[in-house]
């Protein structure tokens, strides 16, 4: 095991209890607007499974909003191996979420088998579009091969808020500040058939999607007021 992969006090237990008193602080002084979340909600609440998905430094508001706004206790994500991965890790269980560990490299495929097994168990599922290492905003296939191998649909999301720091790592992480107003929004669910054998043109639609989502939320943030109209899907899919 490498210096950098040590697990130190700090990973296993004063980070993850530091972040989720901030994390449950924060995010309870914030207002919440969301947009089409309708298929999100009804999905859930009638206890059907999905995948959730979103770009690396988007993903933070999605466990306390899905433990605490909903009530809903049935997700699994997937972290690194990485000693950051151990602290998501325990930082999750405070949440009562589960998490598989891997990424693009490091234990991947036998993660997405893992998620895969989760998925089709009927937990929701959750990673990261653009992966562990990026490169930033740029859809990677893993998402599309659990839901093609799963049968679940893909939810498409993204969240901004008009008061927030960027942290200074690769992606560039999104952190809330206190009595912010956060804007949320979904694409409608994307669904993958088992047959199909090329998956770049869902790669692009999602990649379209999530710039959509993005500018979206950006707009809203600063004080706009966007008419909602996401591109249309080609019809091949």
């Amino acid at each position: 095991m490498s210096r950098k992969d040590n697990i130190t006090l700090l990973h296993s237990h004063i980070g993850p209890n530091v972040i989720f008193g901030l994390m449950r602080g924060v995010f309870s002084t914030c207002r919440v607007a969301l947009t089409n979340e309708q298929f999100f909600e009804q999905h859930c609440r009638a206890g059907r499974n999905a995948i959730f998905v979103s770009w690396h430094n988007r993903l933070l508001a999605l466990p306390y909003y899905y433990y605490y706004r909903y009530g809903f206790h049935n997700l699994t994500l997937m972290v690194s191996k990485s000693r950051d991965g151990e602290l998501f890790k325990r930082l999750m269980a405070k949440f009562g979420i589960d998490t598989v560990r891997g990424s693009a490299t490091r234990g991947g495929v036998g993660a997405m088998k893992l998620l895969i097994d989760v998925a089709r168990s009927g937990r929701d599922t959750s990673l990261a579009l653009d992966g562990s290492k990026g490169p930033r905003y740029r859809v990677q296939p893993g998402a599309l091969l659990l839901a093609q191998m799963s049968g679940m649909p893909l939810i498409p999301l993204a969240f901004d808020i008009n008061r927030k720091i960027v942290l200074p790592t690769w992606d560039h992480m999104i952190m809330p500040l206190p009595f912010g107003h956060i804007y949320a929004a979904f694409a409608n669910p994307l669904y993958v058939p088992r047959a199909a054998r090329d998956l770049t043109p869902y790669v692009d639609t999602l990649q379209c999607e999530m710039d959509y989502l993005c500018a979206f939320i950006a707009l809203q943030a600063r004080g706009e007021h966007p008419v909602w109209h996401p591109p249309a899907r080609p019809l091949v899919l």
